[in-house]
């Protein structure tokens, strides 16, 4: 793939997350492409990954995930992004109903013709398990 094809396709991802729309955001994966996040291990395939994606709108529906300039070389790119939202829900357990979340994270994608073959997502999980008071920490 080009680097104009990759900075499509990233342009695509952008205006779906915009819409909080997982189906549009699923259908830029290839059918059998990967998914892996420090919140879900490695899921393959669309109706995994979409799950992933609805699973993160549904307890962040204010959710907003925005990205510096991507790093493309190809077939790959990378980019740092900020993610805030409200916790709505459960989320990997009970949670603080209206928890403020700010996360900052890393992803590197790897493209083919068809889409997202591979993407893989880096952030601080166990840091945004103790903001929605999931994950209870004791001072020591």
């Amino acid at each position: 793939m080009t680097r104009e094809e990759i900075d499509r396709q990233l342009s695509l991802q952008k205006e779906a997350f915009a819409r909080r729309d997982p189906d549009a955001l699923t259908a830029l994966h290839v059918p059998d492409g990967t998914f892996e996040s420090p919140a879900y291990g490695v899921v393959k395939g669309r109706p995994a990954i979409r799950e992933v994606y609805q699973y993160w709108y549904t307890a962040f529906p204010d959710l907003m995930l925005t990205w510096e300039t991507a790093l493309i070389d190809s077939p790959r790119a990378s980019y740092l992004w900020l993610f805030t939202g409200t916790t709505s829900g459960p989320f990997f357990g009970e949670t603080k109903a209206g928890s403020k979340i700010t996360l900052t994270g890393a992803t590197e994608s790897r493209y083919g013709p068809e889409g997202i073959i591979a993407i893989r997502h880096v952030f601080d999980f166990s840091g945004t398990l103790m903001r929605t008071g999931v994950l209870k920490v004791k001072p020591s």
